[in-house]
């Protein structure tokens, strides 16, 4: 009885379609040759590599999704039990039976004429080098299994549910960073750990995977609470408060962050480096398009402007009898005013523009930029297509003597001004917190005068660790500008003009000087991003300016969050330090050669589940969410008429 109630809860049309759906998934995934060429990787060892696991998760993701009915505000949650597993099962045997099927008739006959990628290898790996038949059979037989398991997510509670998957997340976590691991246990001199962790075959041992989900579930059940609620605490302070704690925090950051790189290994130290030169152009664009609304799809021309002024000032090979060989840091003015100007001219002439006309022309100004710095009229200049060499070689040397000072005033002015709202409110705790910033950026700024060459940097491209740094420090400097424009006056009237420009314009806001701030502020960060690209390669061509700069800058931003500074950061993150750049490999080198499918994916999903993306901000939240809250307020009347 149990069985026929719970069957009859089963839709069996949508768990046939989306059976169907996860069997037509898989076959793709199989077909295009991502499994096969990830199968190489080992993850957990010797029970799953990553090619069984970029088939596994889709039986888990349709199993789940095959039962899930949403909760509706005012109405009772949906009833979870035994129909859920069976459903899920129903929906894993059929995407099974569809991957089964594909197996049998690859085993027969060869497609390899219209499908390359369809091998005999991925035959054996498809049918775990049994046959055909025996293969089919055990692919529906797993499909069923991991898409009750998927089911089974419903019947267990959220704190469970969230648990289990933080579990599995960081397994995978683990399995995934194991080069990346495996340099900081040598730099901490623990190797041991890697040992103990890793096989020979750098995957997870068995008995590392269960200790590490052993412990992401304790520690989920130990400190979920306490960090809500020290979240809670810190938004409950007031405003100065909250800003000064906030500063500390982030100074404690980047002081970890400028000594980890002695442990992170090479590697690691390369990764990060190109994570930050796209977080730092993400910032910049974040200013166009998450601030201001302005799509701008030519961004990549700014970025190109910066790598070649830089190149210019500082190349003994530059082209042409100009060549002055400035530090990197000297030439670090004339980056800035030849982007302040390009975002002028770039900005000057889409003034009236919006939505779809805008992305063309500034689409067309990214080409346009890139075809200049290759034209033969130009090579005396540029290079045209043979590039500039020989970029920033050894010059790069900054004096920590005047770095230190420098740090010490800003600490000091931030202390004095502190000082003085402290003074303002009677607050002498805090007055006293502020006197110590002041005492402390004033010795710095004395030590830094008194003793300006007491330690030399010199950064080079091939230095991985000092590259990092420097990409560090100047997206921490475009960070804090960003966070302060955000909230200034000419940040509200940036979100102001993104809300309507009609309206904002109507209001008195000067819509002319609001967008051309917003392309020459966006312009100077990309230069930086530009200058600190060209010094890390040392060399550059017309060819790395190519208009999927400025796409992926743009999905780093989408899939982040717009408007968001820290969603700019966890799109970097994700996006490159995962999945590497146009170029550039990431933490996993075997999605290198899908990564742009891969991005394509990610956005259809963004757009369609989240598209506040994955670290948003409040209010842009509220803006895409707003119809629901006002539904949530109407339905509240209705039900306070109703009582």
């Amino acid at each position: 009885m149990i069985e026929l109630a719970a069957t009859s809860e089963i839709d069996t049309r949508k768990v046939l379609r989306l059976g169907a759906i996860a069997g037509i998934t898989a076959v793709f995934v199989a077909a295009i040759g991502m499994v096969e060429v990830f199968d190489t990787r080992s993850v957990i060892d010797p029970v799953l590599s990553l090619g069984y696991l970029s088939l596994a998760w889709i039986p888990l993701l349709f199993g789940y999704r095959v039962t899930y009915e949403p909760v509706l505000e005012g109405m009772e949650p949906p009833r979870k039990g035994p129909h859920n597993l069976i459903g899920g099962a129903a929906a894993g045997l059929v995407g099974g039976a569809v991957l089964g099927a594909f197996l049998l008739v690859i085993d027969v006959i060869d497609i390899r004429e219209i499908l390359l990628n369809v091998t005999p290898e991925l035959v054996g790996i498809l049918g775990f080098d049994q046959s055909a038949a025996v293969g089919a059979t055990i692919l529906m037989a797993l499909g069923a299994g991991l898409g009750a398991i998927g089911g089974m997510f419903h019947v267990l509670s959220d704190r469970w549910r969230r648990a289990v998957s933080s579990a599995f997340v960081w397994v995978l976590i683990i399995g995934f960073i194991e080069l990346v691991l495996g340099n900081v246990f040598d730099g901490l001199a623990v190797g041991f750990l890697d040992d103990l962790v890793y096989s020979e075959n750098r995957g997870v041992t068995i008995g590392a995977a269960v200790v590490i989900a052993v412990v992401v579930i304790f520690m989920h059940f130990q400190f979920t609470g306490r960090a809500s609620r020290v979240r809670e605490r810190f938004q409950a302070l007031p405003e100065n408060k909250r800003r000064s704690t906030g500063f500390m925090v982030a100074t404690a950051l980047m002081a970890v962050g400028l000594l980890a790189p002695s442990v992170f290994g090479p590697f690691l130290n390369e990764v990060l480096a190109t994570v930050g030169l796209f977080m730092l152009m993400g910032l910049g664009l974040n200013v166009v398009v998450g601030f201001a609304g302005l799509l701008d799809l030519g961004y990549v021309a700014f970025f190109a402007v910066g790598a070649y002024t830089t190149a210019v000032f500082t190349s003994p090979l530059t082209p042409g009898d100009f060549s002055p060989e400035l530090a990197f840091f000297s030439a670090l003015p004339f980056v800035i005013i030849m982007a302040a100007i390009a975002g002028i001219i770039v900005g000057t002439p889409v003034i009236r523009m919006r939505g779809d006309y805008l992305a063309i022309v500034t689409l067309a100004f990214g080409e346009i930029a890139r075809l200049v710095f290759q034209a033969d009229w130009l090579k005396g200049t540029f290079g045209g297509a043979q590039g500039i060499l020989r970029i920033g070689e050894g010059m790069i040397v900054t004096l920590f003597g005047y770095v230190l000072a420098g740090v010490g005033i800003v600490v000091g002015i931030i202390g004095f001004l502190r000082w003085r709202s402290a003074r303002a409110d009677d607050d002498a705790s805090s007055a006293k917190t502020a006197g110590v910033w002041i005492g402390l950026g004033t010795v710095a700024t004395v030590a830094g005068l008194l003793f300006p060459d007491f330690a030399s940097w010199t950064v080079t491209g091939i230095d991985s660790e000092a590259v990092f740094r420097l990409v560090l420090i100047f997206v921490a400097l475009a960070a804090f500008v960003s966070w302060r424009l955000q909230d200034s006056r000419i940040g509200r009237a940036w979100m102001a003009m993104r809300e309507d420009e009609q309206v904002a314009e109507t209001m008195g806001i000067n819509v002319v000087t609001a967008k051309l701030l917003a392309f020459i502020i966006g312009a100077i960060l990309a230069a930086l991003g530009g200058a600190l690209f060209a010094v890390k390669i040392g060399t550059i061509f017309p060819s790395s300016f190519k208009i999927v700069q400025s796409i992926i800058i743009l999905v780093v931003v989408i899939v982040g969050g717009m408007g968001s500074l820290r969603g700019v950061a966890v799109g970097a993150l994700v996006l490159i330090g995962v999945l590497g750049g146009p170029t550039q490999p990431g933490m996993l080198r075997e999605f290198q050669e899908f990564k742009l499918l891969i991005y394509g994916v990610l956005l259809v999903y963004m757009m369609l589940q989240r598209p506040e993306g994955l670290a948003p901000s409040a209010r842009r939240s509220q803006e895409l969410h707003g119809d629901e809250l006002k539904q949530d307020v109407w339905l509240g009347k209705d039900q306070e008429g109703e009582d």
